[in-house]
């Protein structure tokens, strides 16, 4: 038997990369367009296309997706000292602003989540796990729905990604 596809593709409205505020909205300056997603490409996209998470919920989770690639996944990665370096070329260096930034930014979120939510979000947003993956019951999964839209709730309040109500 064939593995199961890892694409469910499905049509959905995207921001209009090209809108102008300068110009009047209409059909041929739309705010939005439509566009062919893979709702099994994330974790986080699946459930924002079953209505699990809103807009500012997925913008909190993409956020920290950048941020967790930035840093290279878990952390930076080892240095390896006994490659000889290219003539004319200068060593590398270990970590790079960006990287800094970004472990700074992430250790912000750990202090707002605390451990355990972090963990959540880590493994979801950040290494694109389903809560299927995680966990086995049907409680524990719901529960930790739950868990993960009052994090990313949190994230997006602490970047402004969202007002609440």
């Amino acid at each position: 038997m064939p593995a199961p596809s890892k694409t469910n593709l499905r049509v959905t409205e995207v921001p209009n990369p090209y809108y102008s505020r300068a110009h009047l909205t209409d059909a041929t300056n739309p705010r939005t367009i439509p566009a062919v997603i893979n709702v099994r490409e994330s974790a986080i996209t699946t459930l924002a296309t079953r209505g699990v998470l809103d807009p500012a919920q997925v913008a909190a989770a993409d956020r920290f997706r950048r941020l967790w690639e930035a840093i290279g996944g878990k952390g930076a990665g080892a240095i390896d000292y006994g490659k000889e370096h290219v003539d004319g070329g200068k060593a590398r260096d270990p970590i790079t602003e960006r990287q800094a930034n970004a472990g700074k930014e992430l250790a912000k979120c750990r202090e707002l989540l605390g451990v355990r939510l972090y963990g959540l979000v880590s493994a979801v947003a950040g290494e694109g796990f389903a809560l299927t993956e995680i966990f086995e019951g049907k409680r524990e999964r719901l529960t930790a729905a739950d868990m993960l839209r009052m994090a990313l709730d949190d994230l997006a309040e602490l970047w402004r990604l969202a007002t609440r109500r």
